[in-house]
């Protein structure tokens, strides 16, 4: 895990998808990265076996999944750790989404 407080200690951001709903090594790494370091994507065109996917080709609305993931590993609320994920977006990108 050295070489990912590295990234963080850097100011990197660290992106998570849909097998942080599923794997326990990812919701791991999630649990360890700061949520000001932390956005999320879809990971795709991929087909996920897994619940709660099951044989879907990934597509935008599993990013919602994703942040609920994220906010359970993290024991917060979805609404805060989407606010956090989009202000990251912002910054990133250098845009206002509002």
């Amino acid at each position: 895990m050295s070489a990912l407080y590295k990234a963080v200690d850097h100011g990197y951001f660290i992106t998570e998808g849909p097998p942080v709903a599923y794997s326990n090594g990812i919701r791991q790494v999630v649990k360890k990265v700061p949520l000001t370091n932390l956005l999320t994507e879809t990971d795709g065109p991929v087909t996920y076996w897994k619940p709660p996917y099951n044989g879907q080709l990934t597509k935008p609305s599993f990013v919602r999944t994703v942040v609920e993931a994220v906010a359970e590993v993290k024991n917060m609320a979805v609404v805060d750790v989407a606010d956090q994920i989009a202000k990251n977006f912002e910054g990133f990108f250098n845009i206002k989404l509002s």
